[in-house]
């Protein structure tokens, strides 16, 4: 294949072309820092994309919990304070009883 002349490269190729010169010119070392840094830098990228696409837990309204389990028999403010903690404490918010 004909190689192809540089007057005729649209500035987007100049560009690649330039960066892939720089790339053949680096030593061992320094390509496999390049690629290894390449790799966290889209691993770093992809956890926040990850994280920003990830569903919201909804809200637990325990105090709603709460007020069905007080109409079981036999459990009395006191047990029902202690599984208001329980309950706050696996869910990660405060108990409105």
């Amino acid at each position: 294949m004909a190689k192809k002349r540089s007057c005729r490269r649209t500035a987007d190729e100049d560009r690649i072309h330039d960066r892939a010169v720089k790339m053949r010119k680096m030593t061992d070392r320094q390509l496999v820092q390049y690629v290894e840094d390449q790799v966290e830098a889209a691993r770093r990228e992809g956890a926040a994309q990850g994280r920003a696409q990830a569903p919201r837990p909804e809200a637990v309204d325990i105090g709603a919990i709460l007020k069905d389990i007080r109409g079981i028999r036999g459990i009395g403010d006191a047990k029902l304070d202690s599984i208001g903690e329980v309950l706050g404490r696996y869910l990660e918010v405060t108990a409105d009883a």
